[in-house]
């Protein structure tokens, strides 16, 4: 059985040997990963067998936003200023475990991410998505994400789903 081990992006994991079957995620993680990092601009993580630290199985990159607050959720209704959020800008799967639920592993990361900078750092609205199509928002809906418009690809989980999911 594999152990998987979440850590950030360094030097030491093989950017050049991922493959998603996606060419923008895959020159993504290959050649501007480390550069946004390390400018701050957004923080990527990976998902690594233990065994095979260097391997990198499923990466996925946040970054901070703010959005209007979303329709239809209480805690934020009549609020007149932009909401902070932790975006997941990127998310993907090495071909050769997509559809072994690495995906799912590492959405369920960013969940906890958004849930710990809500706990310990500062306060945020909770985890938003921009879904490249229908069937990528088809999935975060399964984990009970939010269309911010109908049909749309913009999604939310509200932060205090994100503490329960990983409370739970």
């Amino acid at each position: 059985m594999t152990r998987i081990r979440k850590q950030p992006l360094s030097k030491q994991h093989d950017r050049a040997g991922f493959d998603c079957g996606v060419a923008e995620l895959n020159t993504f993680i290959q050649k501007t990963a480390r550069r946004q990092d390390e400018r701050h601009l957004v923080r990527t993580t990976v998902l690594v067998d233990t065994d095979q630290p260097e391997r990198i199985l499923a990466f996925y990159s946040t970054a901070p936003c703010e959005i209007a607050p979303p329709p239809g959720v209480t805690a934020w209704k009549n609020y007149p200023h932009p909401v902070p959020f932790l975006r997941v800008a990127r998310l993907a799967t090495h071909r050769s475990v997509q559809g072994q639920g690495f995906g799912e592993l590492a959405l369920l990361s960013a969940i906890d991410d958004a849930a710990t900078i809500s706990r310990t750092f500062t306060a945020i609205g909770g985890l938003v998505v921009d879904a490249k199509d229908q069937q990528a928002a088809a999935f975060y809906e399964k984990y009970e994400f939010i269309r911010i418009e109908e049909n749309g690809l913009q999604l939310f989980l509200p932060i205090q789903d994100c503490i329960s999911l990983m409370d739970a």
